[in-house]
């Protein structure tokens, strides 16, 4: 199953490592995500001040512009996951 991420990027769930939202005044400073040593793609064409979550995979760290609780919401219709 695939999990839209922003732009016209799709993402097996399976490769997906871990999600973070994005802190609005530090990505200019430095980004603690570069540690994972995996390029950054950057979607919709935006620069790194409007991302707004990281969705990290096996492959690459994607910069959405989508925000972290939205990502969430599409992952859990995908399972069918209600808030209790």
């Amino acid at each position: 199953m695939y999990l839209h991420i922003g732009g016209n990027q799709m993402v097996d769930i399976r490769r997906i490592v871990a999600l973070f939202k994005a802190h609005p005044r530090k990505v200019k400073k430095s980004n603690p995500l570069r540690q994972y040593c995996r390029p950054l793609v950057l979607l919709d064409n935006i620069y790194e001040e409007g991302v707004r979550c990281y969705v990290v995979t096996e492959e690459c760290i994607y910069g959405s512009p989508i925000t972290l609780e939205t990502i969430i919401k599409r992952y859990k219709k995908i399972f069918n996951i209600n808030d209790y």
